[in-house]
C-alpha cells in the first residue's frame, strides 16, 4: 500500500502566524471602515459583508475575515457585475483561520427544504469564465432550525479552491455543506483540507464538466450521503468518512484513492460506496468497516438495487477493504500489468506564514502595482533584499526575467498578473539559493511563465502560467503543482506531484522526459498530445478528462516511448472532433496505436 510521505526540510524553526498580510488597500479587512462588520455573533453582519463583496468581487483583492463570528440572515452573493463593470472572478475570501473565523446563519432563516438557500453563493458567468476564486480558512455554520440551508455554493473555472474550511450543521439543520452541483460548468477546481459535520449531504457535485479534485476531506454525521456525485468527473485522495449512510454515491466518473470509510449505526444495511447507472469508477487502498459491503457497482439507474444485492455484484467489490478495483477493465496496447503504477506520493509542502512585518512588499521598492511602468529593477531589488517572503499586491510589468535566489522562500500574489499576454521571455527563473524550498502562489497570469533552473524543491500553487520548463540543472529536483493552469509544461528527469492540473494549449501539453509525474485530477482543453512520456519516464494520471474543443484528430491523446504510463481518464467533446488515437505506445522499434473505438483510457496501462 502506498502511503503519503510528508516532506520534511532542514529549515530554521519559525514562529507560525495565522493568515495575515502587510497593510495594503488590496487586502480588505471586513471589520474596518467603511464596512464595520461586528463579528460578535450577535449583530447582523449581512449588510456589511454584502457591501464588501459587491465592491471587491473581481478586483484581485482579498476580503479578510479576522477572528470572530459573523452572523448573517440572507444569502451573501458574489455579483456578476457591479458599478458598471463586469466581474470575471478573481476574488479571494480568507479567514484568519477556520478555528477562529466563522460565518454563522441566523437560526430559523432557511427552513424550506424544497427551496434551499445558501449562506454564500459564489456567482458565475453562465459559462466557464469565472476564474481564480478562493474561499479559505473559514467555518460555515448553518445554525439551528435551518433544514433548507446550504453552507457554500462555490463556483470557479481553471483555477480556484476551497481550502481549510469547515461546514457545520446542528442536528436536523442543513441540506448540503459544500454544494458544487448548483450550476453547470463548475471547475476545474480544488477542495482540500475540509471537514463537513452534519447536513443531509456533505458534498454534492453534478453535471458533466469541468472536473473537480478533492484531497484530505473529512465527512461526519450526514443523513443521506457523505459525498454525492451526479455525473461530474471527480478525483479524490484522502477521504475519511464516519457515517450511518453510504459514504459515497456516484455516477459519471470517479476516482477514489486512500480512503477510510467507517460505518456506524444503520450502516450495516448499506454499502459504503454506490456506483450506479454504469458510471466509471476506480478505487485504490480503500478501507471500510461497519458497512454491509465495500462497494455496490450496479448498471441500473435504480439506486435501491444496491440494497438488494447480496455478496459481490462484480469481482473485487465485496471488501471490506479494496486494494484496487476498476469498474471497467484496463486497456493495454502491449502486454502490461493492468494495475496502476503506484508512484510514491508526497504531500504538497505546507505554507509557512511569517510575520507580515518582515515581508518585502515590491511596491515599497518602487514597483508600479498598476502595470503601467516597468517594475523589473524594483522587483529584483525586493527579491535580493534579504527578506524570505516577497509580496506582490497588484499587477506588474517587467522588461526582463526576475531571478528568484538568495534568502527568498515564498513569493505571494493577490491573484494579480505579470506581463499579461506577453510571452517574449520567462517571468521567473528559479535558481539556487539559501532556502531548500521555494513557493510561488496566487498569480492569475504569468505571461512568460517559469523556468526551473535548480534542484531545490519548488511549489507552484494557485496560478496561471504560460509555461513551466525545466533546465538540465533541475534534473532530480522535486516540483509540486497545486491548482495550476497553463500551456506546454516540460519536465526533465524531475519528480512531479500535481493536484488539479489544467493545461489548455494547442499541441503537446505536458512532456515527461525521464522523470516521475503523478497527477491527481488532470483536465485539458483543445487538441494535441496531452502527455508525452519518454526517456524511461513514469506518468500516472489519477482521474480527469479532456475537454476536446479543437483538432482532436491531429495527434494521439497520450504518447509513450520506452516508458511507463497509467491513466484513468475520459473525454468530453461537443464539436464532433474527438481524439481518434487515444494512445500511441512505442517499445523499441514497434509502435502500437489504440484508437477511440479500441478500448477505454479509463484505465489505460502501459509499461515495459
Amino acid at each position: 500500500m502506498v502511503t503519503a510521505i510528508l516532506v520534511l526540510l532542514a529549515v530554521a524553526p519559525l514562529a507560525f502566524f495565522d493568515a495575515t498580510y502587510p497593510s495594503t488597500e488590496n487586502v480588505v479587512d471586513v471589520t474596518k471602515p467603511p464596512y464595520g462588520a461586528k463579528a460578535d455573533g450577535l449583530s447582523d453582519d449581512t449588510e456589511a459583508l454584502q457591501r464588501a463583496i459587491n465592491e471587491h468581487t473581481g478586483r484581485h483583492h482579498i476580503l479578510y475575515f479576522p477572528s470572530g463570528t459573523y452572523l448573517v440572515s440572507a444569502t451573501l452573493k458574489w455579483p456578476k457585475n457591479f458599478g458598471g463593470r463586469d466581474n470575471w472572478g478573481n476574488t479571494i475570501l480568507r479567514g484568519e483561520s477556520h478555528d477562529k473565523s466563522t460565518i454563522r446563519l441566523k437560526d430559523g432563516t432557511f427552513t424550506d427544504t424544497k427551496k434551499p438557500e445558501a449562506m454564500m453563493w459564489c456567482g458565475g458567468f453562465g459559462s466557464a469564465d469565472w476564474f481564480h476564486n478562493y474561499v479559505e480558512n473559514l467555518t460555515f455554520d448553518v445554525g439551528t432550525g435551518n433544514p433548507g440551508a446550504v453552507g457554500l455554493q462555490f463556483f470557479s473555472n481553471n483555477t480556484g479552491a476551497v481550502r481549510d474550511c469547515r461546514f457545520v450543521a446542528a442536528e436536523g439543520s442543513g441540506l448540503v455543506g459544500l454544494d458544487l452541483a448548483h450550476r453547470d460548468m463548475n471547475g476545474p477546481l480544488l477542495v482540500k483540507e475540509c471537514e463537513i459535520i452534519g447536513f443531509a449531504r456533505g458534498i454534492s457535485t453534478a453535471r458533466a464538466v469541468n472536473s473537480q479534485v478533492f484531497e484530505n476531506i473529512t465527512l461526519r454525521g450526514q443523513t443521506q450521503f457523505g459525498f454525492s456525485n451526479e455525473g461530474q468527473t471527480v478525483s479524490i485522495r484522502g477521504l475519511v468518512s464516519k457515517n450511518a449512510v453510504p459514504a459515497v454515491s456516484t455516477y459519471g466518473t470517479l476516482l477514489l484513492v486512500n480512503a477510510e470509510l467507517t460505518g456506524t449505526g444503520d450502516a450495516a444495511m448499506h454499502p459504503a460506496i454506490v456506483n450506479f447507472n454504469g458510471g466509471h469508477i476506480f478505487l485504490r487502498d480503500v478501507k471500510t468497516t461497519g458497512y454491509r459491503r465495500a462497494l455496490a457497482d450496479i448498471s441500473t439507474p435504480d439506486f435501491a438495487a444496491a440494497y438488494r444485492v447480496d455478496g459481490e455484484d462484480k469481482p473485487g467489490s465485496l471488501g471490506p477493504d479494496i486494494v484496487e478495483y476498476s469498474s471497467h477493465a484496463a486497456t493495454t496496447a502491449f502486454t502490461s500489468p493492468a494495475t496502476s503504477l503506484r508512484l510514491p506520493i508526497k504531500e504538497t509542502p505546507p505554507t509557512t506564514w511569517e510575520d507580515p512585518a518582515k515581508w518585502a512588499v515590491v511596491d515599497a521598492f518602487g514597483a508600479d502595482p498598476t502595470a503601467q511602468a516597468d517594475s523589473a529593477k524594483a522587483i529584483q531589488q525586493a527579491i535580493d533584499s534579504g527578506a524570505t517572503t516577497v509580496f506582490f499586491p497588484g499587477h506588474y510589468k517587467s522588461s526582463e526575467t526576475i531571478i528568484v535566489r538568495g534568502k527568498v522562500r515564498r513569493i505571494v500574489g493577490l491573484s494579480g498578473a505579470i506581463n499579461y499576454g506577453n510571452r517574449d521571455f520567462v517571468n521567473f527563473r528559479i535558481e539556487d539559493g539559501d532556502a531548500p524550498l521555494v513557493t510561488l502562489e496566487h498569480f492569475s497570469h504569468l505571461g512568460g511563465g517559469i523556468e526551473l533552473d535548480t534542484k531545490r524543491v519548488v511549489v507552484l500553487r494557485s496560478m496561471e502560467t504560460y509555461t513551466i520548463q525545466g533546465t538540465p540543472r533541475s534534473e532530480g529536483g522535486e516540483v509540486f503543482l497545486e491548482d495550476v493552469v497553463g500551456d506546454n509544461f516540460r519536465f526533465r528527469k524531475q519528480h512531479v506531484w500535481a493536484r488539479q492540473l489544467n493545461i489548455e494549449n494547442e499541441g503537446t501539453h505536458l512532456t515527461n522526459d525521464g522523470g516521475d509525474v503523478w497527477v491527481l485530477g488532470y483536465k485539458t482543453e483543445r487538441g494535441g498530445t496531452l502527455v508525452r512520456t519518454l526517456g524511461g519516464g513514469r506518468t500516472e494520471i489519477l482521474g480527469g478528462f479532456s475537454y476536446t474543443t479543437t483538432a482532436g484528430k491531429l495527434a494521439p491523446m497520450f504518447e509513450s516511448t520506452d516508458s511507463s504510463i497509467w491513466a484513468f481518464f475520459s473525454e468530453v467533446c461537443y464539436n464532433g472532433d474527438p481524439f481518434l488515437v487515444r494512445v500511441s505506445e512505442t517499445r523499441g522499434t514497434e509502435t502500437k496505436n489504440l484508437g477511440k473505438d479500441d478500448g477505454h483510457t479509463a484505465p489505460y496501462s502501459g509499461r515495459p
